[in-house]
């Protein structure tokens, strides 16, 4: 079977580079699926959930925004502002992140204040959901 080879990198990090068959992504204009020999496409990123396919197996990452390119080889690169494995999400962590954020968020400090703990709070929130949905693929019959 044809694959795509999807690479994400945040501005924090090189997150992956890993061989899929599906890539679900979050766009300005709508979810968009990838799968290999998609037209060459570049397009803005919303906050969200990425999900790839390989296998059978199921992988996702939560993201902030960004940008996707797919190229014709069948290679997309993700430029991610911020981007998470699901697997490697500590949810007593993002839990935390979301009541500092929330907290902060109350304190109504300077404008740049609530900009950034609002920031916090959508990361947090995603994190929370990506983790939330690997668990529950975890508990289904038949995954991994």
């Amino acid at each position: 079977m044809a694959t795509i080879t999807l690479e994400i990198i945040s501005q924090e990090k090189h997150l992956a580079t890993i061989e899929v068959n599906e890539i679900i992504a979050p766009t300005t204009s709508g979810e968009i699926t990838v799968l290999p020999n998609h037209i060459p496409v570049f397009t803005k990123l919303t906050d969200g959930i990425i999900t790839t396919k390989a296998n059978n197996k199921v992988e996702e990452f939560a993201i902030l925004g960004g940008f996707m390119d797919i190229a014709p080889d069948s290679k997309v690169t993700i430029l991610a502002d911020a981007a998470t494995r699901a697997d490697d999400i500590n949810i007593a962590k993002a839990q935390e992140a979301k009541r500092l954020a929330e907290e902060a968020m109350k304190n109504k400090g300077s404008e740049i204040e609530f900009k950034e703990a609002e920031s916090s709070l959508r990361k947090a929130l995603f994190e929370l959901k990506a983790a939330n949905r690997r668990r529950q693929s975890r508990d289904l019959p038949g995954q991994e």
